[in-house]
C-alpha cells in the first residue's frame, strides 16, 4: 500500500443537467372599471383624467347622455380661465376675456364638427353623430380643465408683468398643451369605433386649431383694452401677430460712451 494515496479518494462528481426555468406569466394591465351608465359630472371628470379607455366605451353608447354635461364642463373651465386672462388688464376684460374665450372655442367645435363626422368616417369608424357630438364636447371639457390647471400659473404672469407678449404666448402655448390632449383622447374614442387611419383625424385636428386661433384674432381685444368690446377690422391671426410684434418690440438700440 503506497503511504502517498490518500485513504479516502472523494468519489466523482456528478454533474445535473441544468433544467430551464418556467417563464414567469405576464400578468395583462388591470382593466378600468366601467363607468355608470347615468354618470355624474364628478365621475366624468373622474374618468376624462383617469379612464379615458373605460370612458370611451362609454361613450360608444348611444344613450350614454354625457353631451350636456361635457358640454357645462367645458363652459365653466373656460369661462374661469378667461377670468384669469382678464386679470392682466381688468376693467371690463374681467366679463369680456371669458365670454370670448368660451363663445370663440365652443362656436369653433359647433363649426368644425360636420368635418369631423366626415374625416371620422374616412378613417374608418361607424361611430354615430350622436356619439361622435359627445366626443367632441368631451375632449373640449379636457381641454378647458387643462386650462383651469393651468390658471393659477398663468394668474401670476397676468397680476407681476406688463408684457402683452409673454402673456399672450403664454395663453397659447396653454391651449396648444391642451388641446394636444384633447386630441389624443378624440382619437381614442374614434379608434376604439372601429378607426384604423390616423392621416383623416390628423389633417381635422390641424383644421380645428387653425379656426380656433383665428377665433382669438376675430374676437380681439382678449389681453388689452379697446374703445370697443369687438373690433370690426378683419385680419389673419399671423398677421396679426406679426403687425403687433413688429410694433412692440424696440427697433434700434442706443448705445453711450461712458
Amino acid at each position: 500500500m503506497n503511504p502517498d494515496e490518500p485513504t479516502n479518494p472523494k468519489p466523482p462528481e456528478i454533474h445535473k443537467p441544468v433544467l430551464p426555468q418556467p417563464a414567469i406569466p405576464v400578468q395583462p394591465p388591470p382593466l378600468e372599471p366601467p363607468v355608470p351608465e347615468n354618470a355624474d359630472i364628478r365621475t366624468l371628470i373622474e374618468a376624462l383624467l383617469r379612464r379615458p379607455h373605460a370612458l370611451a366605451q362609454h361613450l360608444a353608447n348611444p344613450k350614454n347622455g354625457a353631451t350636456p354635461k361635457f358640454a357645462l364642463i367645458s363652459l365653466i373651465s373656460l369661462l374661469l380661465f378667461g377670468i384669469v386672462l382678464g386679470c392682466f388688464a381688468k376693467h371690463e376684460q374681467l366679463w369680456a376675456a371669458p365670454l370670448k374665450i368660451a363663445a370663440g372655442l365652443l362656436i369653433s367645435g359647433a363649426i368644425c364638427f360636420p368635418s369631423l363626422y366626415i374625416f371620422a368616417t374616412l378613417a374608418g369608424s361607424r361611430i354615430q353623430a350622436q356619439q361622435l357630438a359627445a366626443c367632441l364636447t368631451g375632449a373640449l371639457a379636457l381641454a378647458g380643465l387643462l386650462l383651469l390647471g393651468f390658471s393659477p400659473a398663468i394668474w401670476i404672469f397676468a397680476e407681476s408683468t406688463n408684457s402683452f407678449g409673454f402673456m399672450g404666448a403664454l395663453g397659447i402655448g396653454a391651449w396648444i398643451i391642451a388641446v394636444f390632449f384633447a386630441f389624443k383622447f378624440l382619437k381614442q374614442v374614434i379608434f376604439s369605433n372601429g378607426g384604423t387611419q390616423r392621416a383623416p383625424l390628423t389633417i381635422w385636428c390641424a383644421v380645428f386649431l387653425l379656426v380656433t386661433l383665428q377665433m382669438t384674432t376675430s374676437l380681439r381685444p382678449i389681453l388689452g383694452r379697446s374703445p370697443t368690446v369687438l373690433t370690426q377690422e378683419k385680419k389673419f391671426f399671423l398677421e396679426h401677430w406679426s403687425e403687433y410684434f413688429a410694433e412692440n418690440l424696440p427697433t434700434t438700440v442706443t448705445f453711450t460712451e461712458e
